[in-house]
Order: structure tokens, then sequence, then C-alpha cells
């Protein structure tokens, strides 16, 4: 009996870790027309979201998508120039440094 019951935790498990892959797979859009087909969002940066499909890792910046996908990862025009000034002043002290 007890063994039934793990079998069944560990196919439960399985089932739940399939669907929950199927069902975050998306399709989007950028305002030019190009598409990402069936890809899952892998991270969510100031700036873009990090796009993970078959076919490799892409990132499509917010400025590429539509109003309701930039609402939608709540992007913020201004955090988005914030991080990226701090991205190029790092740059310039790590040239500097060298």
């Amino acid at each position: 009996m007890r063994r039934l019951q793990t079998m069944n935790k560990t196919t439960l498990a399985i089932l739940a870790a399939l669907s929950a892959s199927i069902a975050l797979a998306e399709d989007f859009k950028t305002i030019d027309g190009k598409e990402y087909k069936n890809v899952t969002v892998s991270r969510v940066e100031p700036d873009g979201i990090v796009l993970a499909s078959k076919s490799g890792i892409s990132k499509v910046h917010f400025v590429e998508l539509p109003k309701q996908v930039q609402e939608r990862f709540h992007y913020n025009p201004e955090e988005a120039a914030t991080e990226a000034a701090a991205v190029q002043q790092a740059k310039k002290t790590i040239t500097k440094c060298r």
C-alpha cells in the first residue's frame, strides 16, 4: 500500500510538471511583426523579457512589444533607463580598471 501511495505521488508530480510546462508556453509578437512561438518567459528584466524555446534563448526589449505586454510585465521606462545607465557606468569602471 505504501509503495502504491509513493507511485501515485510521483506520477502526480510528473504530470503536474508536464502540464505546467505546456501551460506556460506562449506566443509573442513584436510591434514590427516578428513572432516568437511556443516560448516561455525565463526572466523579466527592467528593459525586456528573456524568452526560452527549443531553438534557444532570446531577449526582447519592451520597446519592441505591444503596450499590453509591457503592462503585463510591469514595464517602467524610468527604471529601465536607470538600469541602463548603471550598466554603462559599470562598463566604464571595468574598462578603467584594466
